[in-house]
């Protein structure tokens, strides 16, 4: 070969750098396509595993926008108990995907709740009760609402596995042992104060999950028709609860103001301030 002159030892030297820099070119390429793949397998595997249809167990987190006195952190409370107690909730009929207790349905149906009786007011809402049927204690468990022509009795059906799931975990120790066999009682709403007075008029209605002639529940009421406020409590309560009948009457007599044979007991009164407080805070928001 002739001897190379010093124009080509310049080229032979710029298409060395030239292929130098396309090598490194595509080695950072290659990287950084290897963190982006590591990255999205990542997000997939933290997806599916914080997927809102978890077990009922609640083992996931799910971030929740803050909204009145409904919190995601007050929530998580409930949970951490309820994990430390190991509550399982197994067995009986399907439970419809929009019905599980997740954090999802919960606030969905809290959200529905809200809407509903700021358009309707408390003519279209019930107060709910657990009991068990071995024990004459009613315990509070929340309120619901309804729209159209759906009764309490079919909104009650098809929000039965989310409000007999509350109950359980929100009375752990009275309800969670009974949990397969609770029943669900209804008042009117927002009637605390008078079924805590034991008014005789006001009787408690006792629900049921089947309904007669409705084979498919979910197919005959919408999700967005119906709303459940399930009861949470704050700094230690203890939760309004009443003592009736097996058919849901008062047991103890009407508490009135001109009542000389009879005054609220201290528990009652207990009671009474709670109430009115919860009242009283819920309309000045």
């Amino acid at each position: 070969f002739p001897p190379q002159t010093s124009k080509h030892k310049a080229q032979s030297t710029k298409h060395s750098i030239e292929r130098s820099l396309t090598f490194c070119t595509m080695i950072t390429m290659t990287s950084h396509l290897l963190a982006a793949s590591l990255w999205m397998t990542s997000s997939m595997v933290n997806a599916f595993t914080t997927s809102s249809t978890a077990p009922i167990l609640f083992s996931t987190r799910c971030a929740l926008p803050k909204k009145g006195f409904f919190a995601a952190n007050k929530w998580d409370m409930l949970i951490d108990e309820d994990e430390d107690e190991d509550l399982q909730f197994v067995g009986g009929p399907p439970v419809p995907r929009d019905m599980k207790y997740n954090l999802y349905n919960l606030q969905k149906q809290r959200e529905n709740y809200e809407s509903m009786k700021a358009v309707g007011g408390k003519d279209i809402t019930n107060d709910v009760y657990a009991r068990d049927p071995e024990d004459d204690t009613f315990w509070f468990i929340g309120k619901i609402a309804r729209v159209g022509d759906v009764t309490v009795e079919k909104a009650m059906a098809r929000l039965w596995p989310m409000i007999k799931e509350h109950s359980a975990r929100l009375r752990p120790v009275e309800l969670y042992p009974r949990w397969g066999k609770l029943e669900l009682w209804v008042t009117p709403g927002d009637s605390e104060l008078d079924v805590a007075y034991c008014k005789p008029e006001l009787q408690f209605v006792q629900m049921f999950r089947e309904i007669d002639g409705v084979e498919d529940i979910s197919k005959a009421v919408r999700n967005v028709e119906i709303g459940f406020q399930g009861e949470l409590y704050e700094n230690n309560e203890e939760g309004f609860r009443t003592v009736r009948t097996a058919d849901g009457k008062a047991v103890k007599p009407e508490v009135t103001e001109t009542s000389t044979d009879r005054q609220p007991s201290e528990a009652e009164m207990d009671e009474l301030m709670e109430v009115l407080n919860s009242q009283v805070e819920a309309s000045s928001e």
